[in-house]
């Protein structure tokens, strides 16, 4: 292949024969370098990278061979100025469940990949229980294009002026009581009816659940299927057998000895982190899933954990969640609206500690 370098650089341009080389060590390359190895003029460069029009698209593709051959990335300060944006988004979560919240884990990782895919700076935001001066300094400064919060920092009054500021703001969950702002969740009733059902239908005949946070949304969503996958077999709901948690794994250790008092022989868990107590507690009494109790939850972070356990769960599509949520804020940002309330279909992972039907 035949290169032809730009005097003072030694980066390749194209000529007949094919893309260039990328060069074997990163280069600052400029805009400018792009267009002349293109044989392009500047302005139509910068439209054929940005996708604007006036461009054909054989020059467009031409372009971004180049670009992407001489390993150019764009000047994020300079492009931000012209086009108004920060291309920076928070992601506000509590800094209290970052230690050893294994959903918080996975949304965080989660965000994280999503913001790279779409090119948007991510920051993360933690809420200490007061605002404090670097979150309203980065709002005020526009040093950010909106927020991304969590529903579980939703507790703080701080947190409500903030959906009340006049920033692109998007929920990961659902509010208790608004209904003005933007929110993705996963579906929770139905799966949660889903898996009950399951239970009832291979032979559990006393399914208790360990409910979440009362006042959480995804909670009641969860609590509710689980009525419904009883109603819906004429079956008399047991007030006692819902045993009210925490989403910690600390509340299914601490309610076993009651759950068993209730010689339950299956349990429905919110959440994966209080399955995985409950499994712990019942295992140091001698008790085994399924075959003493049926075991399930919600979220899929325990197919994460190395510990042999292959537990029944509701599986979170993180990775939609916060591309979606992503998707959702740059609209809003963009000013072209959103849907109030986006849900996305969570899959069902069959383990070893619910039964199977007799055809699986």
């Amino acid at each position: 292949m035949n290169e032809i370098p730009i005097p003072g650089r030694g980066i390749p341009t194209i000529a007949s024969g094919g893309p260039p080389e990328a060069p074997p060590f990163p280069a600052n390359v400029t805009l400018s370098d792009v267009a002349q190895a293109a044989g392009v003029s500047l302005a139509a460069a910068s439209r054929a990278l940005n996708g604007k029009e006036g461009v054909r698209e054989n020059v467009r593709a031409r372009v971004q061979l180049v670009a992407d051959s001489l390993g150019y990335r764009p000047n994020r300060a300079a492009k931000n100025l012209a086009g108004g944006r920060a291309s920076v988004i928070g992601l506000l979560l509590c800094i209290d469940e970052l230690q050893n919240n294994h959903y918080v884990i996975s949304l965080l990782q989660a965000f994280a990949k999503a913001a790279e895919d779409h090119d948007e700076g991510l920051m993360l935001l933690t809420d200490s229980r007061s605002p404090s001066k670097v979150v309203e300094n980065l709002i005020r400064d526009g040093l950010i294009d909106g927020v991304i919060i969590s529903a579980i920092a939703l507790e703080d009054r701080w947190v409500e002026e903030l959906l009340d500021a006049k920033l692109a703001t998007v929920i990961v969950g659902a509010h208790p009581r608004r209904s003005d702002v933007c929110a993705v969740d996963v579906k929770n009733r139905e799966p949660a009816k889903l898996v009950v059902g399951h239970m009832l239908d291979t032979g559990c005949e006393r399914v208790a659940m360990i409910s979440g946070i009362a006042h959480r949304v995804d909670a009641a969503r969860r609590l509710a299927g689980y009525r419904d996958a009883l109603l819906e077999r004429g079956l008399v709901l047991d007030e006692s057998l819902i045993f009210s948690g925490n989403f910690t794994r600390g509340a299914g250790w601490e309610l076993c000895d009651e759950i068993v008092g209730a010689r339950v022989d299956g349990v429905f868990c919110a959440n994966d982190q209080m399955a995985l107590g409950l499994h712990d507690a019942l295992q140091l009494r001698g008790l085994s899933a399924p075959e003493d109790i049926s075991l399930a939850g919600f979220d899929g972070t325990s197919l994460d954990e190395f510990r042999g356990l292959d537990l029944t769960t509701v599986v979170q599509p993180f990775s939609v969640l916060a591309d979606t949520a992503i998707v959702t804020l740059k609209s809003l940002v963009d000013r072209k609206g959103a849907p109030r309330e986006q849900l996305v279909q969570p899959t069902v992972h069959w383990g070893s500690t619910t039964r199977r039907r007799s055809a699986e």
